[in-house]
């Protein structure tokens, strides 16, 4: 075996769950890591494209919380980057969230967005407030043991059974007026489920995470990797792209190591990499159904010594795992709209906050309307503007998201994705004018500014990110959610170990802590205490590098 095939861990994935846990192995207990990705961007959904040398988008962050001054997602990622990603603040108000006869303006100051909402509707202000205690509450169960989420339900009654609600069923247990229910719902998008499907867990964890606004990363989101990447290449690690994940090579119940191919070449030739350490940042379903190997009889490898009753129960585990998953409901994919502008869409008044437009206040009927046929109907969507969160851009851009079912598009996965029929291409443009008409229809001239535009389909997410019918959160957070064994970073494999969005949360910073969840299950009992020390130690050190940049009145020194 050579030294080249040879590292101290392997890291499937290079979205934020992979760079995370790679990061941490590499700073703080000095290994060497192999990263390998698919696709041939670093990054996974922080990733950025361009267009025409011109025009440049992020794919999957729009902004995120948590990063002012002295937060711990700030801290965080400071650790990971040496203090050299940096943030701006989005504008305040920072969402608008547009209804058929009124729009409202969520602040980033959590008092003023409470007063606004009883402003509103002063007749529920009891009820109002009650929420945002709940939030505040449910919010913290989201991030903690289930032994403490147990403790605190006891002393919360009301909340004992929270973690087996939908969205909507707090909402219809707490409000009956239906626009405010339809306003406390808006940021639904985030987390990929209308009010009817969502843990009422996913939902708390979004508002609180944005209660005090939202940042976006100097540079673009691509700025995440590029300034990670450097922690790990110091200690001899590295990032292959273009490169997909076969199979994990498992021995004896033990991974060791991975088979690759070059992506999208199924008859290109294997080359296997090896590690007493193997992570997958590919999501639970791809890891279970597609890259341990399957085992058809629990006595097939019979050749084993005494541990063979050790080796059944690993292979029974995963079979079960396996199956749960597969009829696990599965998550949503979207629809994701490219624009360059001609100039400035601060032309029409924007200034860099979300825009959130809906045609009615029953999110799950709009939702069910438009996913099973967005050619014919647009009924709600979301609007980011890049460009004027990040004033490093030198051009305008814009996207626009809305989610649909994956089947409305199935009859052409199998096409090559360079070649598909016709008729896709024409259902492409399709959707994107009447997206665009839905847009323009709230804002008259929207449609003047554009220079460019391009239509991504859930088969495009499927084929870039290899996702289970390209769903971009991964495994729903429904309250079936919760519990799942198979979500844990410790899989019955030895050494093989899950991170990323399904072994904690959702989104950026669901991501960024799975990867600090599974990096801390590999560091022994208190690994994670470990970690977040560390985190903690470095963020109030002025060190040398800390030192250097004492001048800079934009250092990180100054925003920790």
């Amino acid at each position: 075996m050579s030294n080249s095939n040879q590292f101290d861990a392997i890291v499937i994935g290079s979205g934020l769950g992979g760079l995370t846990v790679a990061a941490i192995l590499s700073k703080l207990n000095h290994k060497k890591v192999l990263i390998l990705e698919q696709h041939y961007v670093v990054g996974g959904y922080t990733h950025e494209f361009a267009r025409d040398s011109k025009f440049k988008w992020d794919v999957g962050l729009h902004y995120v919380g948590n990063m002012g001054k002295g937060d711990l997602g700030r801290k965080i990622f400071d650790y990971l980057t040496n203090g050299k990603l940096k943030w701006n603040k989005m504008p305040d108000p920072f969402e608008k969230f547009v209804y058929p006869d009124f729009t409202f303006e969520q602040s980033c100051q959590p008092t003023k967005f409470k007063a606004q909402i009883i402003e509103m509707f002063p007749q529920q202000q009891r009820e109002i407030a009650r929420y945002f205690e709940d939030i505040n509450t449910v919010a913290k169960m989201d991030t903690i043991p289930q032994l403490l989420r147990r403790a605190i339900a006891f002393f919360h009654p009301r909340l004992r059974n929270i973690e087996k609600l939908t969205t909507q069923e707090y909402l219809d247990h707490n409000f009956q007026d239906p626009k405010l229910k339809a306003l406390l719902a808006s940021q639904w998008g985030t987390y990929g489920l209308p009010p009817a499907q969502s843990s009422f867990l996913i939902h708390a964890a979004v508002v609180f995470h944005f209660l005090t606004g939202g940042y976006y990363p100097v540079g673009g989101a691509s700025s995440i990797a590029t300034n990670i990447l450097p922690l790990i290449e110091k200690n001899g690690g590295k990032v292959l792209t273009q490169k997909q994940v076969r199979e994990i090579i498992v021995e004896n119940g033990i991974a060791k190591g991975v088979k690759v191919q070059k992506a999208h070449q199924p008859h290109a030739a294997i080359k296997e990499y090896y590690a007493p350490l193997v992570i997958s940042d590919a999501g639970a379903f791809n890891t279970y159904t597609k890259l341990i190997p399957k085992v058809k009889n629990a006595e097939a490898e019979g050749d084993f010594p005494s541990s063979t009753r050790q080796i059944r129960k690993y292979q029974e585990l995963v079979a079960k795992y396996r199956e749960e998953i597969e009829r696990f409901p599965k998550g949503h994919s979207a629809l994701t709209m490219f624009l360059g502008f001609k100039e400035s869409p601060a032309k029409l008044g924007f200034k860099g906050e979300n825009h959130w437009i809906y045609h009615s206040y029953d999110h799950n009927q709009a939702f069910q309307k438009q996913s099973t046929a967005p050619d014919k109907s647009i009924d709600c969507c979301y609007i980011s503007f890049a460009s004027l969160k990040d004033e490093t851009q030198t051009t305008h851009t814009a996207q626009i998201l809305l989610f649909v079912d994956y089947e409305f598009f199935s009859k052409w996965q199998e096409q090559n994705w360079r070649h598909r029929e016709q008729e896709y291409y024409q259902l492409k443009e399709a959707i994107a004018q009447n997206i665009l008409n839905f847009v323009e229809s709230h804002y008259p001239g929207f449609k003047d500014l554009i220079e460019y535009y391009e239509l991504a389909t859930p088969l495009t997410f499927a084929h870039f990110d290899s996702s289970d019918r390209g769903a971009i959160y991964g495994i729903p957070y429904v309250p079936e959610r919760m519990g799942q064994k198979w979500l844990r970073a410790k899989t019955p494999i030895k050494n093989l170990y899950l991170t990323g969005m399904d072994v904690f949360s959702l989104g950026i910073i669901g991501a960024l802590f799975g990867g600090i969840t599974t990096a801390g299950v590999i560091n022994g009992k208190f690994g994670f205490y470990k970690i977040m020390s560390a985190i903690f130690k470095e963020s109030a050190r002025p060190d040398d590098r800390l030192k250097a940049n004492l001048k800079d009145l934009n250092s990180p020194v100054l925003k920790t």
